[in-house]
C-alpha cells in the first residue's frame, strides 16, 4: 500500500469517527433536550391512569437513547485509536519496504 493510500484510509477513518461523534451528540440532544421537553408537555397535558405508566416508558426510552449515544462515543474513540495505530504501522511498513527496495 502506498503512503497516499494509507493517508486516504486514515482520513476516512477519522471522518467516520467524527460522524459517530456528531451522531452521539445528536442523540444526547434528543434525549436531554427534545425528549425531556416532550415528556414534560405530555405529562402536563395528560392526566389519567395510564399517564404515569407512559411517563415511565418515556424515561426508559430516553435512558436507552443516552446509552446508545454513550456507545457511539466509545466506538468513535476506539475507531480513532485503532486508525492511528494502523496508520503508524502501515506507514512504517511502507517506508521499510521502500528502504529495502533501494538496497
Amino acid at each position: 500500500m502506498s503512503l497516499t493510500e494509507i493517508e486516504i484510509h486514515f482520513e476516512r477513518m477519522k471522518e467516520l469517527s467524527g460522524s459517530l461523534t456528531q451522531t452521539a451528540a445528536g442523540l444526547y440532544g434528543i434525549a436531554d433536550t427534545a425528549g425531556i421537553s416532550a415528556a414534560a408537555q405530555i405529562k402536563a397535558a395528560w392526566i389519567g391512569s395510564n399517564a404515569d405508566a407512559f411517563a415511565r416508558k418515556e424515561v426508559r426510552i430516553l435512558e436507552q437513547i443516552r446509552e446508545s449515544a454513550r456507545r457511539l462515543e466509545a466506538l468513535s474513540v476506539q475507531i480513532e485509536e485503532k486508525a492511528e495505530q494502523i496508520y503508524r504501522l502501515e506507514t512504517w511498513n511502507a517506508l521499510t519496504a521502500r528502504a529495502r527496495s533501494y538496497r
